[in-house]
Order: C-alpha cells, then sequence, then structure tokens
C-alpha cells in the first residue's frame, strides 16, 4: 500500500477525502491527515508517507513552504497540491518543485482517482525497474556498462577498466535511450516484461549493447551511427519491436563522442532530451540539432490572458473554425516565454477550467456533459508531446461549442446579443467578435446595426445601464456600480448614464429609494 498524508486546514475537505475516495481498492493508504505545514512536516518524518495531498493555503506553514521544505531536505515524496481557482498564479510557483499533478477546489472524485491511477502505475513502475537493477550481478555486462554510463567517484582508471571488461575499443560510440509510455494501460509488470524482452531481442545486436538504467531501457552504439539513415533505420527497429510489445516509447540519441570512457557524457544528452521530448516532433528518434517547438517562437506572440478570453468566447459562438487558432495562439504566447512542459499543461488546464465556470451561469447542465461524456481535464497532465497537447484541448473545446450551441437559434446576431448579456462587464470588441464569425469588422457591424437598429458600442452601453440600474436600486455605491458593470472610471459611467438616463446615477439611486420602484 502506498501511505498518503493529507493537509489541508479545512477539517471538513481533510475528512472528506479521507472517506469520499477508495483508497484502499486503488492501492492506497490514508496513514494521517495534518492541519498545516508544520504539523505536516512532524507527521511526514514520523510515517514517512509516498504522497502528499496539499493545499497551497494554509495558516502558519502555507503548501507552498511545505514543498519547499521538503524539496530542500532532498525528500522525494510524490505531492498533489489542491488550490482554489483564484489562487492558480500563486499555485504555479509549485512546479519547479516537481510537483505531480493541480486539483481545482473543490475537488472532483473522478479527477483525484485518475491522478492516484497514474501515480500508482507509476510508483510501481519505478519499483520494478529498481528491483531488475538490484538483482543483477555486480560485474557482469549489464553492471559494467551502467558503471560506464553512471561513473561514481572511482576516477579515470576505473571507467577505463569498465570500457576494457566490455571489449569496447578505442573510438567513437554513442547513447540510444528509450522510455516507456502508457503504462497505466498496459500494467504494472508491462516495464519488468519490455525490459526483458527488449534484451532478448537486442542481444545479437551488433552495433549495439542493451542495457537498463531505469527509468530508461537503452543501447551503447559502437561506432556510432552515421548519418539520419541509420537514426531512421535504428527508431524502425525499435517502433516494430515495441508495436509486437504493446508498448508506447520515446528515444532520444546523444550523439557520438571521441571515447568509450566519455560514454557519460552521451548518456546525459540523451536523457535532457527525453526530459524535454514533450516539445519535440513525435515518433521520431529525438538528437541534438533537430528543431523544437520553441524554435521560430516569436517574443511579440499574443498575451495570453487575450488569447484564453479569445478562446473562451470562440466556444461561446460556437466558431470552431476559432478554436484551433486561438489554442495556437496560446501555445505560441506560452513558447514566446520560455514555458516549460509544466506550465504548458498547468496553463491548459486552468484555461479549459476557466472556459467551464464561465458557461455554468448560462448552461448549468454543461460540467455534467463534461464529466459524463469528455476524458477528464486530469487527463491532459498525460500528454506525452505538445502536438497530443493541443489536440485534446481542441476536442475537448469542440465538444463543449457544440452542446452549448446546440439549441442555438437565428444568425450570428443573435449569438452577439445573447453574449453581450451574458459578459456586458468584459471588455467586448467588434473586432474580436468578426475574427470568431470570419466576417469582416465593417460588414458585421453593419449587420448588427440593420438588425438591433443600434451601433455595437451603443447597444454595449445600454446593456450595462439598464444592469446598473438593478444595482443601484440594491444600494450599491455609484463607484462599485461602475466596476461590476465594466466601466474603470465612475466620472465615465457617471457621463453614459446621464446620457441615457437623463440624470445621475446618484439621482438615479436616490429616486428610487424615495418611491421604492426602479424607473
Amino acid at each position: 500500500m502506498i501511505q498518503v498524508l493529507i493537509v489541508d486546514d479545512e477539517p471538513k475537505l481533510r475528512e472528506g477525502l479521507r472517506h469520499l475516495i477508495p483508497w484502499g481498492e486503488l492501492g492506497y493508504h490514508v496513514i494521517a491527515t495534518a492541519a498545516n505545514g508544520y504539523d505536516a512536516l512532524d507527521k511526514y518524518r514520523l510515517h514517512r508517507p509516498e504522497l502528499l495531498i496539499v493545499d497551497i493555503r494554509m495558516p502558519e506553514m502555507d503548501g507552498l513552504e511545505l514543498i519547499e521544505r521538503l524539496r530542500g531536505q532532498g525528500e522525494e515524496c510524490r505531492v498533489l497540491i489542491l488550490s482554489g481557482y483564484a489562487d492558480f498564479e500563486y499555485a504555479q510557483k509549485a512546479i519547479s518543485h516537481r510537483i505531480d499533478g493541480y486539483l481545482l477546489k473543490p475537488v472532483h472524485e473522478e479527477e483525484l482517482i485518475s491522478h492516484l491511477k497514474q501515480l500508482q502505475v507509476d510508483i510501481a513502475k519505478r519499483q520494478h525497474l529498481k528491483r531488475i537493477v538490484q538483482e543483477a550481478p555486480a560485474k557482469n555486462q549489464e553492471g559494467l556498462l551502467r558503471g560506464l554510463l553512471q561513473p561514481d567517484n572511482g576516477g579515470g582508471d576505473t571507467i577505463s577498466g569498465y570500457a576494457a571488461a566490455l571489449g569496447l575499443a578505442d573510438g567513437g560510440c554513442e547513447v540510444m535511450l528509450v522510455e516507456l509510455l502508457d503504462q497505466e494501460q498496459a500494467g504494472q509488470d508491462n516495464g519488468w516484461r519490455v525490459a526483458a524482452a527488449a534484451e532478448r531481442h537486442f542481444a545479437s545486436f551488433e552495433q549495439g549493447m542493451f542495457f537498463s538504467l531505469p527509468p530508461y531501457i537503452g543501447l551503447l552504439l559502437s561506432p556510432p551511427l552515421a548519418g539520419q539513415r541509420d537514426y531512421d533505420q535504428l527508431h524502425d527497429n525499435w517502433s516494430e519491436f515495441m508495436s509486437k510489445e504493446g508498448s508506447g516509447f520515446i528515444a532520444a540519441a546523444g550523439g557520438a563522442v571521441a571515447c568509450p570512457e566519455d560514454a557519460a557524457l552521451s548518456f546525459m544528452r540523451a536523457s535532457e532530451l527525453l526530459r524535454h521530448s514533450f516539445f519535440y516532433p513525435k515518433h521520431t528518434l529525438i538528437r541534438s540539432g533537430m528543431p523544437d517547438a520553441y524554435e521560430g517562437a516569436k517574443p511579440d506572440a499574443p498575451d495570453r490572458q487575450e488569447s484564453e478570453h479569445r478562446l473562451q468566447l470562440a466556444v461561446e459562438t460556437g466558431s470552431i473554425h476559432s478554436i484551433a487558432q486561438h489554442v495556437h495562439e496560446l501555445s505560441a504566447s506560452l513558447l514566446a516565454s520560455g514555458s516549460d512542459e509544466a506550465r504548458f499543461k498547468e496553463t491548459f488546464v486552468r484555461a479549459l477550467n476557466a472556459v467551464l465556470v464561465r458557461l455554468e451561469p448560462a448552461h448549468p447542465d454543461i460540467r455534467g456533459y463534461a464529466d459524463r461524456e469528455l476524458a477528464p481535464i486530469s487527463a491532459l497532465y498525460q500528454s506525452h508531446y505538445l502536438a497530443d497537447l493541443q489536440e485534446q484541448v481542441i476536442l475537448f473545446l469542440e465538444s463543449v461549442s457544440s452542446q452549448v450551441t446546440s439549441g442555438a437559434r437565428g444568425s450570428e446576431v443573435v449569438k452577439m446579443t445573447e453574449l453581450i448579456h451574458l459578459h456586458y462587464n468584459e471588455n467586448l470588441k467588434l473586432e474580436t467578435l468578426s475574427e470568431l464569425f470570419n466576417y469582416n469588422t465593417a460588414y458585421l457591424g453593419q449587420m448588427f446595426k440593420n438588425a438591433t437598429g443600434e451601433y455595437f458600442n451603443t447597444y454595449v452601453d445600454k446593456v450595462r445601464i439598464e444592469k446598473s440600474k438593478a444595482f443601484l436600486a440594491q444600494g450599491m455605491k455609484v463607484y462599485e456600480v461602475a466596476e461590476k458593470i465594466g466601466y474603470m472610471n465612475p466620472d465615465y459611467f457617471n457621463a453614459k448614464f446621464r446620457k441615457y438616463e437623463g440624470v445621475s446615477p446618484t439621482s438615479y439611486r436616490k429616486t428610487v429609494a424615495r418611491t421604492g420602484q426602479e424607473r
């Protein structure tokens, strides 16, 4: 059983998580709960749990400081963080401390279970592969290869001894590393099975020696690969083998080094490429010099928040052609800012959650639809490539868009007026909507004027003023109402209100208070 420590300052949430999830069925045991970071540190030292579920905001010591302290002490425990929607930017600071997932409060049972299943498989896989290494004889070929590729402080003579014992002649060599994917579907023993099968398959491979160094398996190639054709042929060989084994994989070559004693350098370069494989093309042997997604990223990419806003509008308007465009715009913005894989996934998880949150007032069933019919948002964390992540996001949003617009009636003008009434307090622009509907801005504006009798901006102003009257009738202050309906400047709101109502907002509020009804 994997031991779990739940850390949250809300007693109801702690006990809710303890009793809501079928921990035992999933291979977990809740060993303890804690109310803050200090409490958690004491219980962590006592029980040494393998997984912590941590609220990011707590009194005395918050979740971020707790994670920082654990990582600073060299602790490798797995961590899932909990956060309110408004705390997302704060929660992102924890990403650099190797968290395993982010859950939005209130926690959805299915989403947490999905995380737990994936973590359980990952932990089991690493334990199996570690056992393989520990049980191997210390001085057989694989032991010698491990000593060559991951040398300790034995010095150059020891490394040369490994090379000589392996029969490696003076000359260049290269390391190819393979990382197995999709272990949840394949089962817990799949890592061990595939590693053993790969060792048999490549036992007679003349150009390379097979090795297992968890979490990788791979080949030490001597001599190194000569060119693109060799890389393609070797990748095809692995693809054919892995296809028979029913396992996905990613592979990287660390490039040639001058002699076997430098093989560890090629190993390190290959492992570094695998850590960044998310940004490389799919179904290829990654190698140094290959262009990744960052290449060509422009520093003037669209603003991330603006891209998220346009993405949400595209979903609401049923503008399917714009969804993919805005997903790629958001990706461009993240690439231009140098975001890593974790930031990409967190941002798109946030974007999808934001879309659902904003849709729920007008479409109360949309969250239920997404939970029933679509892959959980947390599945984005399992995307192995940027291209896969983008495809999953686009499919999710297209499905949500089809659902919310399935009963929509009428023309683009009807959709525009519905949007205005839903989002009157936001910075709606005719230019943005024209892109969504694929119209010339001037043409769409004239079409709106012909249908409603008002210019777009005038219509927006009138909707805002009508909404403001209700808030004034509730006794809200003028500056509060101005902000609530989307006017950041109270004086500007005052002028607009006078224009359409003939009196100031203050006078209107007094009149309503005196007469007891809105005009």
